[in-house]
């Protein structure tokens, strides 16, 4: 399972439909998730991101910083999800 980083201003339903496994970050614009998509590309696609859609997705190969204990228990579970 891949994680990834989505701003997407405006976008809360859509990624909480598109992403089960999902932490909102900030409301209804800063997301982190977790899918088996391949790239950054394949998760705008799902979203609608650049079809009219404004939005940024990055991918996160690597993690660390301080926040809250849900979204750091929740990236190390996804993690380890194949």
């Amino acid at each position: 399972m891949n994680n990834y980083f989505v701003f997407m201003p405006g976008g809360g339903h859509e990624v909480e439909r598109a992403f089960p496994q999902h932490h909102r970050l900030a409301e209804d614009s800063l997301w982190a998730v977790a899918g088996n998509d391949s790239t950054c590309a394949d998760v705008c696609e799902r979203l609608g991101i650049g079809s009219g859609r404004p939005g940024v997705v990055s991918r996160m190969d690597e993690y660390y910083g301080h926040y809250d204990r849900a979204l750091w228990q929740k990236l190390d579970a996804w993690s380890t999800q194949q």
